[in-house]
This record gives structure tokens, sequence and C-alpha cells, in this order.
């Protein structure tokens, strides 16, 4: 989906976010957050402002799908380091948040970059999870631009279908990826209870 006026900007140089538009926004497409889920919204646009000179209104829409579908409780990944080149085996070392709160680095290796993501998630986290499709698209165009990653993945023969944003293409597998396992997680839990 791409923007036909790349100058309609929701924040540029001169126009920073400030919370009361964002909020505008979450209204304008139906969302309603909490004040945590709002906090890590605004975080984010934050963020991506430094990176970027330009936000756009489905760029704010993009990483509000993504927070809304997050379980309350799970893995979080901190960082990614990712070595690939002619004839190199990708390898991958994260370093995610446990949902106890512990840290955990791990390196895994690959086939491909994206193999070699999912397997070092899957062997921190410990749940088994099958990637079987992803397609990324960017949302508006151009270099910089906010990427999303819409994946299908399976544990047990249930698909599970998460969507996850970043101006980096595999860091955006990896959070789609990382979002499956906390939805498994998730439903875990709410069967043990």
């Amino acid at each position: 989906m791409a923007i036909s006026n790349p100058d309609n900007s929701l924040f540029d140089g001169s126009n920073p976010p400030i919370p009361e538009i964002v909020h505008a926004q979450l209204a304008a497409i139906g969302q309603k957050f909490t004040p945590k889920q709002f906090k890590e919204l605004y975080q984010r646009i934050c963020d991506l402002y430094e990176l970027k000179a330009k936000i756009f209104a489905e760029e704010i829409a993009a990483m509000a799908e993504e927070i809304h579908i997050q379980p309350k409780i799970g893995w979080d990944l901190v960082s990614l380091k990712i070595t690939i080149g002619p004839n190199i085996l990708p390898t991958v070392t994260a370093v995610l948040d446990s949902p106890d709160g512990k840290r955990i680095t791990s390196e895994a290796s690959g086939y491909s970059s994206t193999d070699a993501i999912c397997s070092v998630i899957t062997e921190v986290t410990q749940i088994p999870v099958f990637l079987k499709d992803f397609e990324f698209h960017t949302i508006i165009g151009g270099l910089n631009s906010l990427g999303q990653v819409n994946a299908t993945t399976e544990y047990h023969n249930q698909q599970v279908r998460t969507t996850a944003c970043s101006i980096d293409i595999l860091e955006a597998i990896a959070k789609a990826y990382l979002t499956a396992i906390n939805i498994v997680l998730d439903r875990i839990n709410q069967q043990l209870e």
C-alpha cells in the first residue's frame, strides 16, 4: 500500500511527534489502547522519528496493529546480530528478554538468514513454531520506509498469523516470528489456568 503523495507526512522535521496527534490517529483507525500500549507506540514513533525525517499515518497504523496483537506477557527482542555473505553459513546472535525478566543471549546458524533467525529464537524460547510463509512490503516506499512482515506460522497443526514492522526486513521477520511464539505461549498459559 503506497501513499500517492510522498509530501503528506504526519510528522516531519518541523512537526515532531506529539501525543495528541497520535491519539487522534488511533481514534481515526478505531484502535483503543491501554496506557501501556500507547506508551509503547509513542516510544516507537519517537524512535522511528530519530531514524527518518518523515512519518506517515499509514506507518503509525501498521505499528499500532503490531502492538495491538501482542499478548500481555511474552518474550521481547533486544537485539540481533546477523553475519551473512558469500560462502558463509548465515549466523544470528540474538538477545531476548524472557517473560520472567531474564536476558538470554544465544547464537544459531541456518541455511538462510531467515532460517538462522527462527532457529535462534526457537532455541532460546524452546517453543518450536514452524514458519510456513511470510511476505514483506514497504508501507510507503523509499529507502527508509517502514516495512511490514505478515507471517503465517504453525504450532501443533494450528496456524498463527502475525504482523511486525521495522525499517529492516530481518528485524521485522524476527519480531513477527517472536510474536507468534508469544501468542502460542499465551494460549498454553490459558489452557493451564
